[in-house]
């Protein structure tokens, strides 16, 4: 896979922290423990950062060969 660009670069991390936030603080906000918290943010961030660095890396792709 090639690396993305700053531009992807970027979307990719805001997606990826907005995401395990969202979902490290709904698990807080239900049962009130930290390392259950961290533990479902870092396991959402994770499978979110392999899908979307695939997506972002194939839409990079199809955007460098249609500039061609």
């Amino acid at each position: 896979m090639a690396p993305l660009n700053s531009k992807y670069t970027g979307i990719l991390w805001v997606n990826v922290l907005i995401l395990a936030a969202g979902i490290g603080g709904m698990v807080w906000y239900k049962w009130h423990n930290v390392m259950y918290a961290a533990g479902a943010g870092l396991g959402i961030g994770v499978v979110e950062y392999i899908f979307m660095r695939v997506s972002l890396s194939r839409k990079q792709q199809k955007e460098q060969d249609k500039n061609k």
